[in-house]
């Protein structure tokens, strides 16, 4: 998963590895995240009612993420 801002200079990285199942929901990415990740928590929306950006796009919940798409999170910016 691609990260931005405050979540990659906390991992120190651009991007992140989640281990899911073969056809996660976004849902589930999100849950995954939370359970793999917890450094990253302050940064992530909740499973429930959060949103990631598939191939571009907002999804949410039952949006299913398959091979190769990607798959990015996009937190909130601040700034003039």
């Amino acid at each position: 998963m691609l990260i931005f801002g405050a979540a990659s200079f906390g991992a120190k990285s651009d991007r992140v590895h989640v281990k899911v199942s073969d056809t996660p929901t976004v849902r589930e990415v999100l849950a995954a995240m939370h359970a793999q990740h917890p450094a990253l928590k302050f940064a992530l929306p909740p499973p429930e009612t959060g949103r990631l950006a598939v191939n571009h796009a907002f999804a949410r919940g039952d949006n299913a993420i398959r091979q190769g798409d990607e798959v990015a999170l996009v937190t909130l910016v601040v700034g003039g």
